[in-house]
């Protein structure tokens, strides 16, 4: 049990006497974060370091590694805060029959034993103490160490792990698969019988092994695994390394992003990725449907006869992106991980246990459970002690600032920014849903023939302000219209990042929007999955300013009979007119458009009443590319309109590389007001039962508790597990939890804020 101090339990006495007479207020504030914001994009983690201890960052955007840690701890204007990520690191395998090197002949890595002998060729214990500074912890799954409770399958993790280090275990496996070393040069030979390369010497076909130099753990363990294959194989009883690319293809991400990613040239990469809450992202990671040039999965491959290599994990993938409810989607979380361990598909390494390290100016920082302190929560409340602009520093220079396109962690600290979602998420509990943009959702079912399907009913805030980029001048209020426009502009573009959010839509309706801003949409799915709800939020567009530079118009014609379908010639994004006979239809009365899993198009016009005539229709479609440095490769200032926190105003060089900065000012016409310091936990109240239900954020006892759990604690120094940053917000006693910080949250005891307009 936490013991508190003697000046803690008297101040807990009196704030128990003073709770009971201290009335609910409600805060009436200006709109958005509390300051402007700097994103500079650095060549490189170690220049994003250098700029943080030479003050001119407030934070970098990247985890520390022992030795870094260890330096802020003696740096006394540097504080620091723990989180285990929401991330994984792994060496990724090519499981694909053959690989663009090496034409006409299979690829090592689509053989099963070669990939469980370098497997058993890797000591994770090892690789976590010796490269990470034990800043980690092993999985053997491809799932965050936080997720893995209730999501791994236990009879293939930990001590069941099946392909523990065994360097001669690796050598018999390899063995058994035909290699030798035949021609007696100190190199494996393939097989006799291996197809496009009998008794070929691997030097002849190394393994291409793609190694990031821009990641100091992934640069560690590349170079740990091509000695594991050249070396430390050749000293157990097969007498051969197997050979490999060497540092050929030690590479940036910039090299190897187009060879992994792209072309599948490869045979092991050092991966990494970020996730969300839940694993739903193993279906785009390793379903077949996602294996094509820059598709999301770059790893499972398909066979002789180019079928998917696996169509169980295809099977099982799916119902975790689909499933009926959450009991379902952990079994098939489960059954995916034995079949991962079964094909050995490829190798998980490490979750970082990470620290970050950001300036003890920087106050009101909020440390978001697995997502550290780059969040929406720690940019609106956060400020500099004496004023002025937080400075980001991200860890690379960005390929695009594209919404659409954009895959990396630090582009998305830019565009994170300026785009919003529609929900958000406790940061200290991530499993808990909140209203963002959306008041408020309703989730359903409809009929579809027979066959139920998942809907949901979105309900828009009245307040969420459209601003211009430059300039931050008011536009209008996002609504219903901004939403479906965002849902069948993205559905356009199946080689999308965001596309995948948005695929599983068949059609949309909006319902009501009134005079007085109210507006809200439905949105029907083509499948029944529990997690669809949340899947069509984020990034949200603005229909009136986007539509023109975006879309082109089409008319089309034809002679309809009563309810029959017909196939438009173009994915609809927006329907200008339809007619009958020179009668108007209103679309969602009279007919509709449909996607769906039958085209992946939405193009159908579907009768919802006998219709008999000649059908005029003239709809927007998405006739440029999405691709470019930036949307559709139109100029940022003419298509990133805001509705998120901030606006960019201006940029060192356009479009930006490494070394320059945007800057960003905070969005005035933000839905939420400037936070109230001492908001702690950020927990959303929501009031009454009926849909769209009001809410507010409010200053509760919990919040003082919270504060008070760590009271007398400090950022500075050796880091104390203990210090809590959110409840550091007394600008007179940086990096230390004390009596004016928990006076000051008690003082707004029952305040709130961010309540929706009626």
């Amino acid at each position: 049990m936490k013991r508190f101090s003697t000046p803690a339990v008297a101040f807990i006495t009196l704030l128990v006497f003073s709770l009971s007479i201290i009335s609910s207020i409600r805060v009436y504030a200006a709109k958005g974060p509390r300051s402007n914001l700097d994103v500079t994009f650095y060549a490189n983690d170690s220049a994003a370091w250098t700029a943080l201890l030479g003050g001119q960052a407030d934070f970098f955007q990247g985890t520390l590694t022992a030795e870094r840690k260890e330096a802020a701890e003696a740096n006394p204007d540097l504080q620091i805060c723990r989180a285990d990520e929401n991330g994984f690191y792994e060496f990724d395998i090519n499981n694909n029959y053959s690989i663009k090197s090496y034409p006409g002949v299979r690829s090592a890595t689509n053989e099963l034993k070669v990939r469980q002998a370098i497997a058993r060729l890797i000591d994770k214990d090892y690789i976590i103490t010796h490269f990470l500074g034990d800043f980690g912890f092993r999985i053997d799954q491809p799932m965050p160490a936080p997720m893995t409770p209730g999501w791994a399958n236990t009879s293939c993790i930990g001590p069941n792990y099946p392909y523990p280090y065994d360097p001669q275990a690796a050598a018999d496996l390899l063995a058994e698969a035909g290699f030798a070393d035949t021609d007696h040069n100190g190199w494996l030979n393939y097989p006799a019988d291996w197809p496009g390369g009998p008794n070929a010497d691997t030097t002849q076909y190394p393994l291409v092994t793609c190694v990031r130099v821009d990641h100091a753990h992934r640069l560690a363990s590349g170079q740990y695994l091509i000695n594991q294959l050249e070396v430390t194989l050749a000293g157990t009883s097969i007498g051969a390394g197997f050979k490999t690319t060497g540092i050929s293809w030690h590479r940036d991400r910039y090299i190897l992003g187009p060879k992994v990613m792209g072309y599948r040239d490869y045979n092991i990469y050092t991966g990494g990725w970020s996730c969300g809450r839940y694993p739903t992202y193993l279906f785009y990671l390793f379903n077949s449907q996602f294996w094509y040039p820059y598709g999301s999965n770059y790893i499972s491959g398909m066979n002789e006869n180019n079928q998917p290599n696996y169509p169980d994990v295809d099977a099982a993938t799916e119902i975790i992106w689909n499933p009926p409810n959450m009991t379902e989607a952990k079994k098939a979380a489960q059954r995916f991980c034995y079949l991962h361990s079964k094909y050995s598909i490829n190798i998980p390494l490490w979750t970082y246990s990470s620290y970050w390290a950001y300036s003890k100016n920087l106050v009101g920082v909020v440390n978001e459970g697995e997502l550290a302190i780059e969040n929406v929560y720690t940019f609106m409340n956060a400020y500099r002690v004496g004023g002025g602009t937080i400075r980001m520093a991200t860890v690379s220079g960005p390929d695009r600032l594209n919404i659409l396109e954009s895959e990396w962690y630090f582009e998305h600290a830019f565009l994170d920014r300026v785009y919003s979602s529609g929900l958000s998420f406790q940061p200290y509990d991530m499993t808990t849903d909140q209203p963002w943009v959306l008041q408020d959702w309703e989730t359903g079912t409809w009929d579809d023939g027979g066959v139920t399907k998942s809907m949901c009913t979105y309900y828009v805030r009245k307040d969420v302000g459209i601003v211009e980029p430059v300039t931050g001048t008011f536009v209008r209020n996002f609504d219903a219209h901004d939403f479906e426009f965002t849902v069948w502009y993205i559905y356009a573009f199946d080689e999308s990042w965001q596309y995948s959010a948005f695929m599983d839509v068949r059609y949309t309706n909006i319902t009501d929007v009134n005079s007085d801003g109210w507006s809200e949409l439905q949105v029907y799915f083509d499948d029944l999955s529990y997690w669809l709800y949340s899947a069509p939020t984020y990034p949200f567009l603005v229909e009136q300013e986007l539509i023109d530079p975006l879309c082109g118009q089409k008319t089309e014609t034809w002679v309809q009979k009563g309810t029959a379908g017909f196939t438009l010639n173009q994915s609809v994004v927006q329907v200008i007119t339809c007619t009958l006979d020179a009668t108007t239809l209103v679309e969602g009365v009279d007919y509709r458009i449909e996607g769906g899993y039958a085209t992946f198009l939405h193009s159908q016009f579907t009768p919802l009443r006998d219709l008999t005539g000649n059908i005029s229709i003239t709809y927007r479609y998405a006739d440029i590319p999405s691709t470019g440095f930036y949307l559709a490769g139109l100029p940022w200032q003419q298509t990133m309109y805001s509705i998120g926190t901030y606006y960019p105003v201006s940029m060192t060089r356009d479009p930006p590389l490494a070394g320059d900065t945007i800057s960003l000012a905070r969005n005035e016409y933000f839905f939420l007001e400037m936070p109230i310091l001492g908001e702690i936990d950020w927990a959303w109240k929501w009031s009454g039962s009926t849909k769209p239900r009001p809410g507010n954020y409010k200053i509760e006892l919990f919040d003082i508790v919270r504060a008070t759990s760590a009271y007398c604690t400090r950022g500075d120094g050796i880091f104390n597990p203990n210090y809590f940053p959110g409840a550091d917000i007394d600008p007179s006693d940086l990096c230390h939890i004390g009596m004016f910080d928990l006076v000051s949250i008690t003082a707004k005891y029952g305040k709130t804020f961010g309540e929706p307009p009626a």
